[in-house]
């Protein structure tokens, strides 16, 4: 396959390379002549372990060749990859001026010629992006309609500086965004090798990935800094800590408590976050990851209260209390302060919790939700029949099936569900999710 790729720093060679490697034609664009001149002879630009191999034995087969014309780039290919920088504006914001100056130029020079090539963006760029500035500036410079004359697809990369050529031969997921099915056919081609899970998803989702993984890249290097500085201040050793914690992938380094839903709860989080942050300050020591995390999970509750209020319902029912299924435990549990906060609005509330039973009740368990529910025996029914007819239900538990759900919005109820039920079309009218 023929592909031209505009913007060869790391993202752009990285890939030309690979690419070049796997047998396809290559052509590299860039503003800047010294790059051009480099990759023209089968140079490298930059530093990057295997990228030099690569290109060489690219541009001895005749397959690479680069320039800093636009329309020689495009006239020729069957895919054009955009991988210019994105970097901060003055603002702190995005800086889109690379990728508005190749789109152009990209779209000018389709509207010069008869080729349509599949436009592929690989820039970081922020949700919304690739649909709301790269279409409309594609279509005013080409005068082409996109989803009808060619196609656009956001493919976000997962590459990291001195491990690139390997992460690009083994990528964690090969990810395409695609506003129309079947646009991104011609990319995912180019990856029937590899044997990374793929997933096909719209173009604003798929921007999103990139962004959940970066964030969270950044979110685990400070709090394991965080954990270091608080062990540090005890004398223990955090890189034996990290090499416990680490090697629990049931738990730690796992999917769990990944999922988006609810604010976190029970008798060990709430209580174990406070301690260690009013030991963190009587130490003097700086966590303001996990500061933020205890006012973040407030926020999250007080959010979601405000966001139930705004329906102005005058009746709620709850489908769970205790802070997760398949117990009574409602230390903290954040279901529990929205029953509270829904009663002082004057809104009557009934809860459905197979698990709870108030003569069961023991210990501090019982002494926290009588204090927060006083009546909490007048508010528990006995079925989820008996939340038939109320304005709003609210799904804190994942244990009922998608039927139940429908028998409700047909009855003209409002679902709001923090569990994810499966098998429930998010579109359908009535029925919102706490993230989706």
């Amino acid at each position: 396959m023929r592909i031209g790729i505009f913007g060869m720093g790391y993202v752009g060679v990285v890939s030309g390379a690979c690419l070049l490697r796997d047998g396809h034609t290559v052509c590299g664009v860039d503003p800047v002549a010294a790059k051009v001149g480099d990759l023209a002879e089968g140079r490298t630009p930059l530093q990057e372990p295997g990228v030099a191999e690569l290109l060489a034995a690219g541009y001895r087969a005749g397959r690479l060749t680069a320039t800093t014309d636009a329309a020689q780039a495009v006239r020729d290919a069957d895919m054009v990859w955009i991988c210019v920088g994105t970097p901060s504006s003055l603002e702190r914001g995005l800086d889109l001026t690379h990728v508005k100056t190749v789109i152009q130029e990209i779209g000018a020079a389709i509207r010069g010629c008869q080729s349509r090539p599949l436009i592929v963006l690989r820039s970081t760029v922020l949700p919304g992006t690739t649909e709301n500035v790269v279409v409309p500036t594609l279509e005013a410079a080409s005068g082409l309609k996109v989803g009808r004359d060619l196609q656009v697809v956001f493919h976000p990369e997962f590459l990291r500086e001195a491990s690139a050529v390997a992460d690009f031969d083994n990528p964690p997921k090969i990810v395409v965004g695609e506003a129309s099915p079947g646009a991104a056919d011609p990319l995912m081609d180019l990856y029937q090798g590899y044997g990374a899970p793929k997933f096909r998803l719209a173009p604003a989702e798929a921007e999103m990935v990139k962004y959940c993984d970066n964030l969270f890249h950044a979110l685990k290097v400070t709090f394991a800094n965080e954990i270091g500085a608080i062990a540090h201040s005890v004398g223990v050793d955090a890189r034996k800590v990290s090499e416990v914690f680490c090697a629990d992938t049931k738990l730690n380094i796992s999917p769990r408590y990944l999922r988006p839903g609810f604010a976190y709860g029970g008798s060990c989080l709430p209580k174990d976050l406070r301690a260690i942050l009013r030991y963190a300050t009587l130490q003097s020591l700086q966590v303001p990851l996990l500061r933020a995390t205890l006012e973040s999970n407030k926020a999250q509750i007080e959010g979601f209260v405000s966001r139930i209020l705004t329906r102005k319902p005058r009746t709620v029912g709850m489908v769970g209390l205790a802070f997760k299924p398949g117990t009574d435990d409602m230390r903290e549990s954040p279901y529990v302060i929205v029953a509270k906060r829904l009663i002082g609005e004057g809104v009557q509330v009934r809860i459905y919790d197979p698990s709870v039973h108030v003569e069961r009740l023991i210990g501090s368990n019982k002494a926290a939700v009588e204090a927060a529910l006083a009546h909490l025996r007048d508010l528990l029914v006995g079925s989820l029949d008996e939340l038939d007819g109320v304005d709003l239900v609210l799904v804190n538990h994942a244990t009922l099936d998608a039927g139940r759900v429908h028998g409700w919005l047909a009855k003209g109820s409002r679902v709001m569900d923090l569990a994810g039920i499966g098998g429930v079309d998010r579109k359908t009218a009535g029925y919102e999710g706490i993230a989706w």
